[in-house]
């Protein structure tokens, strides 16, 4: 082999070996970019955001459909209650969300959406519900316990301390007046006890998980849950705005 055709050849194995590299190295970054697409917001003390990063906007988004409610077969009802339930199914006008009242716990989530903003200077996280009357919830995240209940002057939204589990903000609420629907029409009384777990494992996922404990109303706790994640209709629009939202009773609304 002469001396200028072994130069060739040591000239294009270097070339290969470059592009292997170029290759190897490219395949080791695509899965850190999407991973890094998809972080989860942090505070510095590593707290999970379930909301959007200091600076950038964002809020999620809910379609119908995101369901939480179980099978009315499945919940444990007080005779009252599955009566009640029963009636508040006949007509679709019996619905609070029809009269722009205030949806509670479970029902809060619904279309079309919320944000979550996280509050460190108050010690408080907020929850603000697009639709309906303009609701927000305030959860207390300063560690201040439960009044006693008969101090607590019953509301629609109840009174709501937080804690976070590792990574799940846990809510636990009570105080609740007997106007709401917790869920679908599944009524609840003044002994309602919510514990509601919120998780983001990703950027684009939020996972919810409640239970409702009211010896009023049930012979024992149950429980949901919902999903927002790429699979579901429902998502996290980053960049997005809450937008205004105009809710009318619609109780006597009788057609043309």
């Amino acid at each position: 082999m002469t001396g200028a055709l072994m130069r060739a050849v040591r000239v294009l194995a270097l070339a290969a070996a470059a592009a292997a590299g170029a290759s190897a190295l490219l395949a080791a970054q695509a899965p850190s970019a999407q991973s890094d697409d998809l972080t989860v917001p942090r505070w510095p003390d590593g707290r999970v955001n379930l909301g959007s990063a200091p600076g950038k906007k964002g809020y999620w988004e809910v379609r119908p459909g995101l369901g939480g409610a179980p099978r009315a077969a499945d919940v444990p009802f007080q005779p009252w209650a599955r009566a009640l339930y029963d009636y508040r199914t006949s007509n679709t006008l019996h619905s609070p969300l029809v009269g722009c009242k205030p949806a509670v716990g479970p029902a809060f989530f619904n279309a079309p959406g919320f944000e979550i903003v996280d509050a460190p200077d108050l010690q408080s996280i907020f929850i603000l519900n697009i639709a309906g009357p303009h609701s927000w919830r305030v959860i207390h995240m300063d560690g201040r316990p439960h009044p006693p209940l008969e101090e607590l002057r019953p509301t629609f939204f109840g009174h709501s301390i937080g804690r976070w589990e590792n990574d799940t903000l846990v809510i636990d609420t009570v105080g609740f007046n007997e106007k709401q629907w917790i869920v679908g029409a599944y009524p609840t009384t003044s002994q309602l006890h919510l514990v509601e777990r919120l998780s983001r494992p990703n950027l684009k996922t939020l996972i919810y998980e409640y239970t409702v404990d009211d010896p009023g109303a049930y012979t024992k706790p149950w429980s949901g849950r919902w999903t927002i994640n790429e699979k579901s209709a429902s998502s996290w629009v980053a960049g997005g705005e809450m937008f205004e939202y105009i809710c009318q009773d619609s109780r006597d609304y009788k057609g043309d």
